[in-house]
């Protein structure tokens, strides 16, 4: 009996043992970082922690000014740091408590937000914040970067390293296309696209697209952007992977920029081509007369003369601002179309330019100049009625200068 017994604990014993052993193995590999630790310095925080041997993709730090407990607030960008680094340097900006969460990832791009305090998230109350030096017990030892592999992101069919960054007035995507050249098709959402449904809700923005790509949306509109292959796309085999092919986090231009360059008298200011052409190039405002001899007026008492006049021809207008060469794309574009064709009274070439320029998405205000320079180019080869539909578009940004182009084509449309 007493042999039994003590066989029994031994097993008992050595169950445990093996438990706490798993336990432990299983510490080991979970897919997040550990001892998180913080020094602080007037205004500068030094985070380090240890990376998890599960997760060897980026590390992203998110910064808050209330705790993490249960999510991430989804207004919050993270820093991204490669694996490996296990320290951050942040400027605190004079926030009086700070508080941190560091998420590992996967090298395919798969984060794991999994929140546990004082493991992987911790809070830094500035008011009592010391040197670095003088917390002997969380010091560091300097780590030597170039000594850490760098883990670099696998491409996902051909199509890696997306990102999107604003310079003021534009955005830049850039990406990374490797294997047999394709047709990449890029796209434009208001909305994240993380899965290939996301994309009903996007605008196709070019397809061929080659990196960098400069794209103008609309100022004050988050956007984001994901680079597909056509031949995916038609076989239904496309897969989106944020942070590879999709951007993760919005980008917006500024409206206050767009604003600045938008205030101005209502309407613009208009310059008549006449004072930038020589006289020869327009229809004479006031009719010469000249005396009709006798016989022809003999020829004319015996024809009826039409009840109606025909309008007299319309002098092109342009405004201003459309005769500097601008900075942005889709305005350079426009003022290039300008100059080819439209002062030149090239009407064909400058209605078919004009309506290839409208089909891509316009601002507000660049759109409407462009149909208004479109209308004209209708209005010279003929074709009042469409028009008059774009000096009705027109009419709702500059309602003046459009209502005199709008009679004089009814007034020709009757004639």
């Amino acid at each position: 009996m007493y042999i039994t017994m003590k066989k029994l604990c031994f097993s008992l014993f050595f169950a445990l043992m093996v438990c706490a052993g798993l336990a432990a193995q299983a510490r080991d590999t979970t897919p997040h970082v550990t001892q998180i630790r913080v020094e602080s310095r007037n205004n500068l925080i030094r985070l380090t922690w240890e990376d998890s041997p599960a997760a060897q993709g980026p590390v992203y730090i998110f910064r808050s000014a209330r705790p993490f407990i249960v999510s991430i607030p989804a207004n919050i960008r993270p820093v991204v740091v490669r694996y490996g680094q296990q320290y951050y340097i942040d400027d605190t900006d004079d926030m009086e408590n700070i508080y941190y969460f560091i998420a590992a990832s996967e090298v395919s791009g798969r984060r794991f937000d999994f929140i546990i305090p004082r493991v992987n998230s911790t809070q830094v109350n500035l008011a009592g914040s010391t040197d670095f030096a003088e917390e002997p017990q969380q010091e560091v030892p300097a780590i030597v970067v170039h000594d850490v592999p760098q883990v670099e992101t696998a491409p996902v069919d051909g199509i890696s390293n997306i990102s999107a960054v604003t310079d003021g007035e534009r955005v830049i995507i850039t990406f990374t296309l490797t294997g047999p050249r394709r047709n990449a098709i890029l796209y434009r959402s208001m909305q994240p696209v993380r899965q290939p449904h996301d994309l009903l809700n996007s605008v196709m923005i070019r397809p061929g697209v080659t990196s960098p790509y400069t794209d103008t949306p609309v100022p004050g509109a988050a956007c984001f952007y994901a680079v597909i292959f056509e031949d995916e796309i038609s076989s239904g085999s496309m897969e989106i992977n944020p942070g590879i092919n999709a951007t993760e986090f919005a980008v917006m231009i500024s409206s206050d920029r767009a604003a600045e360059r938008t205030i101005r008298p209502i309407p613009l200011p208009i310059l008549t081509l006449r004072n930038t052409l020589p006289e020869s190039f327009f229809i004479s405002d006031v009719p010469v007369q000249v005396p009709l001899s006798a016989e022809l007026t003999s020829m004319l008492r015996d024809i009826r003369m039409p009840s109606r006049v025909p309008a007299p021809q319309r002098n092109p207008r342009i405004f201003t601002v459309d005769l500097e060469s601008p900075a942005s794309g889709e305005e350079s574009a426009l003022f290039q179309l300008l100059m080819e064709y439209f002062i030149r009274f090239e009407w064909d070439n400058a209605r078919a330019g004009l309506r290839t320029y409208l089909s891509l998405p316009r601002t507000g205000d660049t759109e409407a100049r462009a149909r208004f320079y479109l209308g004209q180019a209708l209005y010279f080869t003929g074709s009042y009625r469409e028009a008059l539909m774009e000096f009705l578009f027109f009419k709702n940004h500059y309602p003046l200068e459009a209502r005199d182009w709008i009679d004089s084509v009814l007034e020709a449309m009757i004639n």
